[in-house]
């Protein structure tokens, strides 16, 4: 049975050595499924806002570069991940709802139709 590699830097061996367990417990399937579910109701929070705005560029903007920085901090501190995930999932709640609304004035129902697609 072949073994499968990536070259993906931030899944290599040296990711994952070091790392420390901060809870009472392992990683359950209902834990990663709470968590999951609360970082889409944030996405979906940070996404309404910007869908009930006529112009939601700046916001968009913020979304898009905010996001960058804590997804890049959050890469190189893994250990602040408990909470630059709330931050980032608000953040490109931003961009993804400015953008699903500037695509629902060009094309009226398209992204209810791709929200319910997906």
């Amino acid at each position: 049975m072949a073994v499968f590699r990536t070259g993906n830097p931030a899944l290599s061996d040296k990711t994952f050595q070091g790392l420390t367990r901060t809870g009472e417990g392992a990683m359950t399937l209902q834990g990663t499924v709470n968590k999951t579910g609360i970082g889409l109701l944030i996405v979906v929070a940070g996404s309404v806002i910007t869908w009930n705005m006529e112009q939601p560029v700046l916001l968009m903007i913020l979304g898009a570069i905010g996001g960058l920085v804590v997804g890049i901090v959050t890469a190189f501190k893994r250990d602040w991940a408990p909470f630059t995930t709330p931050v980032y999932a608000f953040l490109e709640g931003l961009l993804l709802g400015g953008i699903s609304r500037m695509y629902d004035q060009q094309v009226e129902g398209i992204v209810p139709l791709a929200v319910g697609l997906t």
